[in-house]
């Protein structure tokens, strides 16, 4: 049997909005495309499934459907209210490839995205950013789900958000909550599913994704050994692999 085609999709940033060379010592730079090859070959996913990585926030092509299996949406600085040109083309994208029953996960921005696409709303959090390794709280559907599969609520993850979702979707389920985010995980149906916080990452690219935007926020970061199994889990529980 051929090895099924993932798509990491990044829409990291608005280009000219953030400085470069703030991310200079961390492994693969602002291109989280790389980092995302080193997250698959780490959890023994890159010699199971064909990897394409595409950054849409800088004008690479989105694949074509018929080219790839499955989709990460990766998180943006960007707001999904900023409407850039690329997050247009996106959301357009995304419409039309909820139509294939294909598999995509949703990471903060881009669950934001997902859940906006779907009829869902997004506001900001009147309580300020959510930011650091925090945990959740599941619902019932979220403890029986494949998506959390090996985590429980003492499980934290990487949180670094000004947004969240408010209302969600109709027909999705909500997986899990924090305080002061009624929606921090989602099963949208369909192979559809969307986290608030970062799974794929690590306490190095969240403080330095907060170097420019609020230094004090960066110290509020440590080390979690193990949250991106939760990328594997959408890899076999949405049957990539």
């Amino acid at each position: 049997m051929p090895r099924k085609t993932l798509a990491y999709i990044s829409q990291f940033a608005e280009p000219g909005s953030y400085s470069k060379s703030t991310w200079r010592r961390i492994h693969g730079g602002d291109d989280e495309t790389i980092a995302i090859e080193a997250l698959l070959d780490q959890i023994g996913m890159l010699d199971k499934i064909d990897y394409r990585g595409i950054k849409a926030h800088e004008g690479e092509p989105l694949p074509e459907f018929d080219a790839i299996d499955g989709v990460i949406l990766g998180g943006s600085f960007a707001s999904v209210s900023d409407n850039y040109r690329w997050q247009l083309k996106i959301a357009d994208w995304l419409t039309r490839w909820r139509s294939t029953g294909k598999p995509l996960m949703g990471i903060c921005g881009g669950h934001q995205l997902m859940s906006t696409v779907l009829g869902g709303r997004v506001e900001k959090n009147p309580a300020g950013p959510e930011v650091g390794s925090l945990p959740l709280a599941f619902t019932d559907e979220g403890r029986d789900h494949y998506l959390l599969d090996g985590f429980d609520e003492t499980s934290p993850f990487f949180f670094g958000n000004f947004d969240r979702v408010i209302e969600i979707p109709q027909g999705t389920t909500v997986l899990a909550t924090r305080p002061t985010l009624p929606a921090a995980a989602l099963d949208h149906g369909g192979n559809w599913v969307s986290v608030q916080f970062h799974p794929e990452t690590t306490c190095d690219r969240m403080a330095t994704c907060w170097s420019e935007i609020d230094p004090a926020q960066a110290a509020r970061y440590n080390f979690i050994p193990g949250c991106e199994r939760m990328i594997g889990n959408f890899i076999v529980g949405t049957g990539l692999v």
